[in-house]
């Protein structure tokens, strides 16, 4: 069976236009059992032309990072496929609101930032800051995380009306999935949130080995789901889930070892 998005042919379902740090935990466990929420999210876009230049200072600056004894491991992401190919996604995972207080003594003490702004930062055309919280509980994420290297991300982004009855669809959606068969080793996904930084967004991650993996599976999630409700039901789920939301994209990101935290045989390793 190929590994696909169950998210991605929801898409086509819905008519929209249906990203992500690797974490070594079963997010089917439960709420005290699951790692903390929040991730620390940056989107960096270097200047046109200056993209090896990029590189090679992010590189240096990573290593600086580890030598430095950060703490925090930052996993890289490229966009192989999508509206916006210039933007690099840095991640790290997985916080409490307290933490980014004892990171921000530490970043001081280190000094990480000012390393970027000294070595980086000339290259660096833009960059946004993001706070993301994931949904553990409504998720399927593997117990020894992925390897990738492609994850397919879909954001939806939010309007300001049925939010609530879109958030209890997806949760019922998920729920069905998880309890009925459709998740499995081939069909994962990470629900995230974004708590901070900019509009209101709802995303769904999916691990790929190869884009040989994404194609579709034999049944698509509408059609699980209409087994399981029938047809009217159905409808009326996904119809609820989609009204909260004004637009989505769907984005094909390829994670960048060059530019994550190096591997080291005693700390600071990168997410596998």
């Amino acid at each position: 069976m190929k590994k696909t998005s169950i998210w991605a042919s929801l898409a086509s379902i819905l008519v929209l236009a249906f990203p992500v740090t690797t974490i070594a935990q079963d997010a089917d466990a439960a709420a005290d059992e699951a790692p903390a929420p929040l991730s620390d999210v940056w989107m960096i876009v270097p200047k046109s032309g200056m993209d090896a230049e990029f590189t090679a200072a992010m590189a240096t600056h990573m290593q600086f990072r580890k030598d430095a004894g950060e703490t925090r491991d930052w996993q890289a992401y490229r966009v192989a496929v999508g509206h916006k190919m210039k933007p690099i996604q840095m991640r790290s995972c997985c916080f409490d609101w307290a933490d980014f207080d004892a990171y921000e003594a530490e970043d001081a003490e280190l000094g990480l930032s000012a390393n970027f702004r000294e070595n980086v930062g000339q290259y660096v055309d833009h960059y946004h800051h993001y706070i993301e919280r994931s949904d553990w509980e409504h998720s399927h994420w593997p117990e020894t995380g992925t390897s990738g290297p492609y994850y397919g991300v879909t954001s939806w982004t939010a309007k300001q009306e049925g939010l609530a009855a879109s958030g209890d669809a997806r949760r019922k959606m998920s729920k069905l999935g998880k309890e009925e068969g459709f998740a499995s080793e081939d069909n994962n996904w990470l629900w995230l949130f974004r708590e901070a930084g900019g509009p209101a967004i709802t995303m769904v991650a999916s691990s790929f080995d190869s884009y040989a993996d994404m194609e579709p599976p034999e049944q698509s999630f509408y059609e699980f789901i209409v087994e399981q409700l029938g047809e009217v039901d159905a409808a009326e789920l996904f119809d609820d889930f989609n009204a909260a939301y004004k637009s989505s994209d769907y984005t094909i990101w390829v994670w960048d070892e060059a530019i994550s935290t190096p591997a080291g045989e005693e700390d600071g390793d990168a997410a596998e």
